[in-house]
């Protein structure tokens, strides 16, 4: 009976295995690993890239001048404060002229009284002319009429160049604008006695701009005499005309001097920062990859992930590369890339070489 009993056990279990065997034939396989779905880029190698080098400068004014008396004297008025606008010609200050007007008199009166020595030297010599042809008058007589007429209009003429003077230090007591702008500084007041050449008001000539700006020796031989070149001031878009290079090197930047004369940006004020754009063109065989494709190596190497052809299967392989340049979110590389590489863009952590992967919809 129990010899029975598990013969019909047995029997039942061989049904279920071969049930279960059955049932898992007739179900399709599921593949293990399906292959990860890569978005690539086919780049386009280039010969060169574009830089855009930036040189700092200071904008000052084409003309700036501290203006000054070219004579001693008592300050009567200060016409003008700081950042008063000056036209050309305006009057700025004046000096005390009393005592060059009191001397202008003096001279005047002394020249009235030499002409009238003159006109009587004149009569004298008239008369001594008139003796002298009837033989009455020595030759003596009449050279002394002569000469001396002649002396007394020296004299005339030496007083006439002494009042010209006077007239000309009471027209220097009157300071003027030598050309329109804008009051930097006063640096006297109403009362001062100021000496010769002593500054007044400093000046800054509000027409003409210019940038006064350090370049590289390679940037300065590509700078071209008359040609406009974009200025960038705190974001604000200027535009520069190139006026002069100075021929020497600046000994503490290794520079050159650039003069542009400045158009656009009237806000901007003298002495704020304005740089100089210029772009420039760096030969080199490499192409422009987004930074998500380059992956950091070790001792400063970059490398990225392309997909190439094995046995007929799109398959995972590196490559290195070197970063030639920066711009933004992406960067001019070289290395062993060939042309028409298909270059993973993103998501490298998720593959690595030699992995079999199928590309995204419509790379």
């Amino acid at each position: 009976m129990l010899g029975l009993t598990g013969l019909g056990f047995l029997g039942l279990m061989g049904g279920g295995i071969a049930a279960l065997h059955f049932r898992a034939a007739a179900e399709p396989a599921t593949p293990a690993n399906p292959p990860v779905s890569v978005a690539v880029r086919q780049i386009r190698l280039d010969d060169g890239y574009d830089v855009t080098e930036r040189f700092a400068g200071r904008l000052e004014p084409a003309r700036e001048t501290h203006l000054a008396f070219e004579r001693a004297g008592l300050v009567l008025v200060v016409l003008f404060e700081e950042g008063d606008r000056v036209e050309r010609g305006e009057v700025v200050a004046r000096l005390d002229t009393a005592k060059l007007e009191a001397e202008r008199d003096r001279l005047r009166a002394q020249r009235r009284e030499l002409q009238a020595q003159e006109a009587l030297a004149t009569a004298t010599l008239k008369r001594q002319e008139t003796l002298a042809t009837k033989g009455w008058q020595t030759e003596q007589r009449h050279d002394e009429a002569r000469f001396g007429l002649a002396e007394t209009a020296a004299a005339i003429e030496r007083i006439d160049a002494a009042i010209a003077s006077v007239e000309v230090d009471i027209g220097k007591s009157v300071l003027t604008a030598p050309f329109a702008g804008s009051v930097a500084a006063r640096s006297v007041d109403e009362g001062a006695v100021v000496a010769a050449g002593a500054p007044v008001i400093e000046l800054l000539e509000s027409g003409a701009r210019q940038l006064r700006v350090g370049v590289s020796v390679e940037a300065a031989e590509a700078l071209e005499a008359g040609r406009l070149y974009r200025l960038d001031a705190d974001g604000r878009r200027l535009e520069g005309r190139l006026i002069a290079k100075r021929p020497d090197l600046q000994t503490g930047t290794r520079t050159v001097t650039a003069l542009l004369e400045v158009t656009g940006g009237e806000a901007v004020p003298f002495g704020e920062i304005v740089e100089l754009l210029l772009e420039r063109r760096v030969p080199s065989l490499g192409a422009w990859l987004p930074l998500t494709a380059l992956s950091e190596g070790r001792k400063g190497l970059w490398s990225l992930l392309t997909v190439v052809e094995r046995d007929g299967v799109p398959t995972v392989a590196r490559e290195a590369v070197e970063i030639l340049h920066l711009d933004g979110a992406r960067a001019f590389v070289r290395g062993t890339l060939g042309e028409g590489a298909k270059v993973v863009l993103g998501g490298t952590n998720r593959i690595i070489p030699g992995q079999r992967v199928a590309l995204a919809t419509g790379e």
